[in-house]
């Protein structure tokens, strides 16, 4: 028998727009053809047959804007996330503090400061654990922490200031310290501080996360961080030892507004990092922080009259970075959500000469229609996270979110469709571990505008988008966003495909988030299935 090509053969393989056949013919890990089966078959009489009656097959999915292996020191200890009450956020943290022995660090993530049902601060920490005990809670948005007393003894905080990108530890009405770390200066100060997990630990992690990944049909993701130095080649190579990856990595370390020209220049120097199925390419940057901070830089201040600046204290500074960059030839993604953060960088963008480096705008949660002109007229590609929206935003506006913009300006968020209309390249993300890093729940909830497990009002329902486009938004938006090409399913580009158990372009939004997944591929190699279905091998 013929080994170097096999056939994987479904019910239906497609693209975004159309039906392209039944069959994908897979050639030293490419793919050869893809068409009728009765034609391939005719063709490659011999070659192996992988079977999967019913299915569907698209290109593998990209998650366009993902943290697993920052997000896995993030991700720690007691899972915060979905608790809405104050007595909730306490009755768990006493629940995590009973199975870790006493006096060691708690960990925990995924905290909404709504939550706390009141100012931002380590009170109810201290009210379930203790002030002596040292607590380190990432808030949802994973832009800023909360540390109790101990915690801040322990990393050697004892007065509130302010950091570089205008964040800082936070003081109260009386000048203490509330334990809120804000913004990622502020946590960098002290990261070095707050016990680590050991190298081993974090791979065998790492390596759980990826599998899971994979299982739900991803295989690849862009990495907006290399948080953690030198750790993360150091990490991705004790996998690469154990074997191939089950995802492909683009990781784009960060440029900070308090580097210099010489320290950008060193920055780019050291991408090109790789190993098998992880490369170091691109560079990330922020304008501004998020909303529910009050450090998105807004048009107008928020109702607590914040968002008046972007992190650069001098934006030129960041717009001088970009044409550098630019110059040199390297792609950028740069974290911009306030409306007036957003139309910097699209102004900034589109002053570029063009030269073919694709650049790209991340989350965008606040535009308006002359920045979408700006970016559609520019070819400037975005990548957003729809379950941003519908799993943080509430129909009854008591998120923080909402009550920090206030009402018109909480109504026009999350401008999903109005990009689409617009022709710009959308790229679809998790942001994980912000949001869950499953694609199928993306594809209910950005047709839904609201949780699919829930029968909520949606948020912005003319923002929806349909299923093909969202399929394009995970597959080859996924690439053209970054400058890349492939995840279309053509001859030639690599064989990396997802067989879905149904078809997602004709299933309900209220069923598509439960489509199981049968199988993902890299260069036409199975690295995920789940066991009951394996399909068959003829």
């Amino acid at each position: 028998m013929t080994t170097d090509i096999t056939l994987f053969r479904a019910r239906a393989v497609r693209s975004a727009a159309e039906v392209l056949g039944n069959t994908v013919a897979v050639e030293r890990g490419r793919i050869a053809a893809v068409g009728a089966w009765d034609e391939l078959r005719a063709a490659h009489p011999d070659a192996e047959v992988r079977e999967f009656p019913d299915a569907t097959i698209t290109a593998g999915l990209i998650d366009g804007h993902a943290h697993p292996i920052w997000g896995l020191s993030m991700a720690r200890g007691v899972d915060l996330s979905g608790i809405e009450t104050r007595a909730g956020v306490i009755q768990a943290l006493r629940q995590g503090a009973s199975e870790h022995p006493e006096g060691e660090w708690l960990f925990g993530w995924g905290l909404a400061p709504n939550a706390l049902e009141g100012p931002v601060d380590n009170t109810a920490i201290h009210e379930a654990v203790g002030a002596d005990r040292p607590v380190y809670l990432m808030l949802f948005d994973a832009h800023s922490a909360l540390l109790s007393a101990a915690a801040l003894r322990e990393v050697g905080v004892t007065a509130p200031h302010r950091t570089v990108d205008g964040g800082g530890f936070t003081a109260n009405a009386n000048g203490e310290l509330t334990g809120h770390a804000l913004e990622f200066a502020a946590m960098q100060e002290i990261a070095d501080r707050v016990p680590q997990e050991p190298l081993a630990t974090r791979a065998d992690r790492l390596h759980e996360l990826f599998h899971d990944m994979a299982a739900t049909g991803l295989t690849a993701l862009v990495v907006a961080d290399a948080q953690g130095g030198d750790a993360v080649p150091e990490v991705l190579d004790e996998l690469e030892r154990r074997g191939d990856l089950p995802l492909r990595l683009r990781i784009s370390p960060w440029c900070t507004p308090d580097l210099t020209e010489q320290q950008v220049r060193e920055l780019v120097a050291g991408l090109g990092k790789r190993g098998r199925r992880w490369r170091f390419e691109g560079v990330k940057l922020f304008i501004d922080g998020t909303i529910d901070n009050g450090t998105a830089w807004l048009h107008e201040p928020d109702t607590e009259g914040e968002g008046r600046a972007g992190f650069w204290h001098d934006p030129n500074t960041y717009a001088a970075r970009i044409r550098l960059l630019h110059s040199l030839g390297v792609p950028t993604l740069t974290h911009a959500i306030g409306d007036r953060g957003v139309r910097f960088v699209a102004d900034t963008l589109a002053a570029l000469p063009k030269t073919g480096v694709q650049h790209r705008i991340e989350h965008l949660e606040l535009a308006d229609d002359e920045t979408i002109a700006t970016l559609a007229a520019n070819d400037i590609a975005v990548c957003v996270q729809p379950t941003h929206c519908t799993l943080f935003v509430h129909p009854e506006q008591q998120d923080s979110w909402s009550q920090r913009l206030g009402e018109p300006r909480n109504q026009h968020g999350f401008r999903t469709g109005d990009f689409a209309a617009a022709g710009i390249v959308q790229a679809l993300a998790s942001d994980w571990p912000v949001a869950p890093y499953d694609p199928r729940i993306t594809f209910a909830d950005a047709q839904l505008r609201h949780p699919h497990d829930h029968d909520t009002p949606p948020i912005g329902p003319a923002q929806a988008l349909t299923p093909e486009q969202i399929l394009a938004g995970y597959t080859s938006a996924g690439g053209a966003s970054i400058g890349e090409t492939g995840s279309s399913l053509q001859p030639g580009e690599p064989a990396d495909f997802t067989i879905w158990a149904a078809d997602p372009i004709t299933a309900s939004p209220h069923d598509v988030a439960d489509i199981p997944i049968l199988a993902t591929t890299l260069d036409g190699v199975v690295v995920a299935q789940p066991a009951a279905s394996k399909g068959t091998t003829a």
